[in-house]
């Protein structure tokens, strides 16, 4: 072999390992963003689950307390109002559940990563070296 074909060579392999490293490093990249992207989806999920649970616990709080002036009221009077606003926070406590339901089921996971990376193996794969 020839000095040039030795340089040609050597030229050729640290090319395809800065090549290499340069698509590990995209790879990489990529599987952050879509990481990060899921764990927003996963915040705000998890904070309106927060959220229902909070409201739950306040609509708990408002049926025991209906509960004891019902008991102790003889018609339509401030055990009623008690009652419709623990239902008014048992029914946003449900409506923020739904909505973080649909929140979580937005999350896809690392999917375009998945799909660069088994790409990148497919081509990698068919190079004769």
């Amino acid at each position: 072999m020839s000095v040039e074909t030795e340089q040609t060579l050597s030229g050729l392999v640290t090319s395809a390992a800065q090549d290499v490293s340069a698509l590990v490093r995209g790879e990489i990249a990529l599987a952050k963003a879509e990481v990060r992207q899921d764990v927003k989806q996963a915040a705000a999920g998890g904070g309106l689950f927060g959220a229902a649970a909070v409201l739950g616990v306040f609509g708990l709080i408002m049926l025991c307390f209906a509960a004891a002036y019902g008991l102790h009221a003889t018609g339509l009077g401030l055990a009623w109002c008690w009652l419709i606003v623990a239902g008014a926070f048992l029914l946003t406590a449900g409506l923020c559940s739904l909505i973080g339901v649909a929140r979580f089921k937005r999350i896809k996971g690392v999917e375009a990563t998945k799909r660069s990376t088994t790409d990148t193996i497919t081509v990698l794969r068919r190079v004769d070296l």
